[in-house]
């Protein structure tokens, strides 16, 4: 956003973005240019559109235009229910914000729309699919689309390193993992070639510098992940190589696009190798839920707590995440089907569950609040804590301050803003609770209403998990098949006709006359003595999904926090036939009866801490989280978990304590 938005400064536009990575000030400046007319445009992510604040202010002016960047996502994520990290639930919130506030003109904008996802957008907000679709060429006749196939990584770099001597312009190379980009680099110093690497998990500052070195290269290569490229328009890109098999065919168009936008010839190369597929399928599989998890999270996450004080639900989605051990991207999805299509909730403006506190100057600190009511609770609970009420720095959880005292946790933020603003205080927030309205009454207490939400979940989840194996598959068939692949890859953007005669003339089809021969067959069946070693690593049998990430090496909250990942056996199953896996796990699990590890025995579970918490009722009067629901439908008491206050009893698939 903020590249576009320094774009049209120089343009003399008036635009701006609000984002978190405002000043408060700064965020008064651009609320103030909304309001007196002086902004034109104002960019803002999806997730805005959660903010009372914003959504308020929005009521106060004429909205003209409503653009959506990245369109797609709302057709995709529609499609589907879960998806993963790349795609964000609150893309399907547009299209309502759109129709409340009456927007007369919506301009939907994507690079990867196929025939059906501009359908599906034209439903979406109501667009005439008759004039209202507008096209741009997909066919660029200077790209020169190449298959090449490979045993192993060592034979794809030997591939590669002639490419890379030859090259006449910047280089950018695809790769699957963040621990790839530097095993790659690595590959290259050694045979004399220097390149710089590119992922989410590196330094903001040293991005920024990769990125900017790269703008200003004529020859440079960067090993990335696909966090590089969003926003970089650099014309003189000579090479586009995929040195791992892209997921989906609307993300190679996507990255290939990045090619020679100067209209000179340019290269795209990707390499097929079968050891890379089970590794792609598996990111399919990480963000399937069990559907008894599933349930147990509606039951006693959602269902089963107490209202806040004004009658909102809030979350702690991160505790969720390791308590229900769901990914959370897949929490997000999860939660906006419950506000979208069940229509049971509407998230709110969120709040922080902690603050840390850090005194700046004695002078001040002396001068701030420390009598009133709110302001003592606060201290008390540092002093609690160890820290002492004139310590440095200070650690409040007010969600959990609030229920011991009964105090208004937005009455404990006030005098910590308070001392903010006063300067007396630096305030770091944290712990992010999300916050929903509820819309009609929920089905707490009522376990065939809750199982048959969650079987209708899990049903969207594995439809979701097999579209994107599909698509996986839809890449393959595209590279190996005989058709010219620029042809074939217009006509599966619904552009018939683009490439003249069917046939580019410089595409690895076209040049060979036939399609890539390549062996995609990796799987083999379960190898009963890895299998009897993986069981006896992971000694819990309440999840069989877990236990089979567990052996194929697909992370989660339950399995990091467990520190599994690091464990020898991760992964070491990679190759095995997933479905012929997780049956053989689900018979081990069956026969356990889905039950966790006894807690003495070498199992995924920490220690757990005893509590002497009553049963409670909530405010809609049905068990609250200090209880937990068996497989028959009825309640048992459950300890507390050091992960979060959702941690609930067994049943197939459900979790005790807190073993991740």
């Amino acid at each position: 956003m903020r590249d576009q938005v320094d774009a049209l400064l120089r343009r003399k536009v008036k635009a701006a973005s609000w984002d978190s990575s405002l000043t408060t000030e700064q965020a008064r400046a651009v609320k103030d240019g909304v309001l007196n007319g002086d902004l034109k445009m104002l960019y803002v992510a999806p997730e805005k559109l959660n903010n009372e604040g914003f959504v308020q202010l929005m009521t106060q002016v004429d909205i003209n235009l409503l653009a959506v960047d990245e369109s797609h996502c709302i057709s995709q994520a529609s499609r589907a229910y879960i998806w993963g990290a790349s795609f964000r639930p609150d893309y399907l919130k547009i299209a309502r914000f759109a129709e409340e506030f009456s927007v007369p003109r919506v301009l939907c904008l994507t690079a990867t729309a196929t025939n059906q996802v501009a359908e599906d957008i034209c439903d979406s907000f109501h667009i005439d699919k008759n004039g209202g679709i507008f096209k741009t060429p997909v066919y660029r006749p200077n790209l020169a689309f190449r298959v090449k196939t490979a045993i192993n990584l060592d034979d794809k770099i030997q591939q590669l390193i002639p490419m890379l001597q030859k090259r006449n312009g910047p280089v950018v190379i695809y790769v699957t993992l963040q621990g790839d980009t530097v095993e790659c680099q690595r590959k290259l110093s050694e045979k004399g070639i220097s390149s710089r690497i590119y992922h989410a998990g590196i330094a903001s500052e040293t991005r920024t510098e990769v990125q900017d070195w790269f703008m200003n290269s004529t020859d440079g290569i960067v090993v990335c992940t696909i966090a590089f490229g969003m926003g970089i328009d650099k014309a003189d890109l000579r090479q586009v190589i995929h040195l791992y098999m892209p997921k989906t065919l609307e993300n190679y168009s996507q990255e290939v696009g990045r090619a020679g936008r100067d209209g000179k010839p340019s290269i795209c190369t990707m390499f097929l190798c079968a050891e890379d597929i089970p590794v792609l399928e598996n990111f399919a599989r990480g963000d399937t839920v069990s559907k008894n998890s599933l349930q147990l999270w509606l039951d006693s996450g959602v269902f089963g707590v107490p209202l806040a004080p004004d009658g909102a639900l809030e979350a702690n989605h991160y505790a969720q995440s390791k308590t229900f051990d769901i990914r959370s991207a897949t929490l997000l999805n999860l939660y906006a089907q419950l506000e979208l299509k069940f229509g049971l909730l509407r998230a709110i403006t969120p709040c922080y569950q902690v603050y840390d506190y850090t005194i700046r100057g004695s002078d001040l600190w002396k001068k701030a609040d420390k009598t009133s009511k709110a302001a003592k609770t606060v201290l008390q609970y540092a002093q609690a804590k160890g820290q002492g009420f004139t310590a440095s720095p200070c650690h409040i959880d007010v969600a959990e301050t609030a229920t011991i005292s009964g105090l208004a946790r937005m009455d404990l933020v006030k005098v910590i803003q308070g001392w903010e603003l006063s300067g007396a205080v630096e305030v770091k927030a944290s712990q992010v609770r999300h916050r929903y309205r509820v819309l009609k009454e929920l089905p707490s207490g009522k376990p065939a209403l809750i199982a048959a939400m969650a079987a209708q979940l899990h049903e969207g989840q594995l439809a979701a998990e097999n579209e994107a194996i599909e698509k996986l598959h839809q890449v393959l068939t595209f590279a190996t098949g005989e058709e010219c692949l620029a042809h074939a890859l217009a006509l599966h953007f619904g552009s018939d006709g683009a490439v003249p005669g069917g046939a580019c003339g410089i595409c690895t089809q076209c040049t060979t006359g036939e399609g890539v021969q390549f062996d995609s067959n990796y799987t083999h069946t379960v190898d009963s003595t890895m299998l009897r070693a993986i069981l006896d690593a992971c000694r819990d049998r309440d999840d069989p999904r877990m236990v089979a990430r567990f052996a194929i090496g697909v992370t989660s909250p339950r399995l990091t926090a467990a520190k599994l990942t690091s464990h020898p056996l991760f992964g070491k199953m990679v190759g095995t036939n997933y479905e012929l896996l997780l049956a053989s796990i689900d018979a081990e699990c069956a026969a356990a009866g889905y039950e966790p590890a006894p807690p003495d025995s070498s199992s995924f579970s920490p220690p757990k801490r005893k509590t002497s918490a009553s049963v409670s009722k909530s405010k809609r009067g049905n068990p609250s989280s200090s209880q937990s629901r068996s497989s028959s439908g009825s309640y048992q008491k459950s300890t507390y978990s050091p992960y979060g206050n959702y941690s609930r009893g067994r049943g197939r698939g459900g979790y005790r304590g807190g073993r991740r």
